[in-house]
């Protein structure tokens, strides 16, 4: 982006609302790489907090590019083992022990294009990413060794266009959610062959518009993290829509750019709100139950996080993004 778009930029945003849909969804969704502007500019005047430093277990990470360093982490997930996962903005995926400890970590093998912004960990211990930039998902296994790939740039069966997360049934099916035209989310055999595409179209009339996060539930439904329209959308693995939670506010209930969901083993829906700088729980029902987190750079505090993972003892991992940190909580 050149000086002058940037400029631009600002003067638009210093004469209108935030809570003005259209222009901040058009800057936030289309246009990824003005989020780190956007995010500082709104700063100022985020939800109130619901937090406190005595649910912070542990903080692990810093700005920079060593061992244990990040520089924009977007996503993380957390292994059946208690392994921690994060990939940042430099196409580094990172593994770190459940108190945070690193033990290693790989680039990907293409970075030039752009960098992933999801990964998952299936429970036989590989690792996805979504190689958001190649359209493709690369797989790895714990020790950072490429096992396959699958996906290719375009609209059609078995192509993506920008995914973002992966998700896996008892089956071992794959599941991909994808951004940039396609917004869907489509369905992958253990053995990557392509199956079906879900959610292309209206779902409460409203098409799916980056779908960011998704998961799936102990019940084997899909829990997808509609992040432009500022809803959660429940839906059954054929593509079933079962209900639909959220619209755009800084209310209890309410989301601003839902970027991340995963649901516990009691089918506590947990959301990682990037433009809310906090985490909303809802049950299984979606009725809203408790909300974490608030705007900064103290431990408790956040600063448009990206993503949220379940972890060992119900503890959550945070990936903070614009701190360059992640952070552990018992909420």
């Amino acid at each position: 982006m050149t000086y002058e778009q940037l400029n631009l930029v600002a003067l638009e945003l210093s004469t209108f609302n935030p809570e003005s849909v259209p222009l901040f969804s058009m800057l936030i969704c289309r246009h990824a790489f003005t989020v780190p502007l956007l995010i500082i500019i709104f700063a100022v005047g985020c939800n109130p907090s619901a937090s406190t430093t005595r649910d912070v277990l542990a903080v692990f990470g810093r700005t920079g590019f060593g061992d244990g360093d990040f520089s924009y982490p977007r996503a993380i997930a957390v292994s059946p083992d208690g392994s921690v996962y994060a990939v940042d903005k430099t196409a580094r995926v990172q593994k770190f022990d459940s108190n945070g400890v690193f033990l290693l970590g790989w680039k990907m093998p293409d970075r030039a294009a752009g960098k992933p912004i999801g990964l998952s960990v299936h429970r036989d211990g590989r690792v996805f990413v979504a190689d958001t930039h190649y359209h493709r998902v690369v797989i790895f296994d714990p020790m950072g060794n490429q096992l396959a790939t699958f996906g290719e740039l375009g609209t059609g069966d078995g192509q993506f266009q920008l995914p973002t997360d992966v998700a896996f049934d008892q089956q071992g099916n794959v599941y991909v959610s994808e951004y940039g035209g396609n917004d869907r989310i489509t369905k992958w055999s253990p053995d990557f062959h392509f199956l079906s595409a879900m959610g292309e179209k209206p779902i409460d009339g409203v098409r799916l518009n980056r779908p960011a996060g998704i998961d799936i539930d102990v019940e084997q439904s899909l829990w997808v993290a509609d992040a432009c329209n500022h809803r959660i959308v429940h839906m059954t693995l054929d593509g079933e829509t079962l209900a639909t939670y959220g619209e755009m506010g800084r209310e209890s209930g309410k989301f601003r750019y839902p970027y991340d969901v995963d649901v516990s083993s009691s089918r506590m829906v947990m959301v990682a709100e990037f433009g809310g700088d906090r985490l909303q729980w809802l049950d299984k029902k979606g009725r809203f139950l408790q909300t974490w987190g608030s705007s900064g750079r103290k431990p408790g505090e956040l600063s448009a996080p990206w993503g949220a993972a379940y972890g060992p003892n119900k503890n959550v991992y945070v990936v903070d993004s614009l701190n360059n940190r992640v952070q552990i909580i018992k909420p």
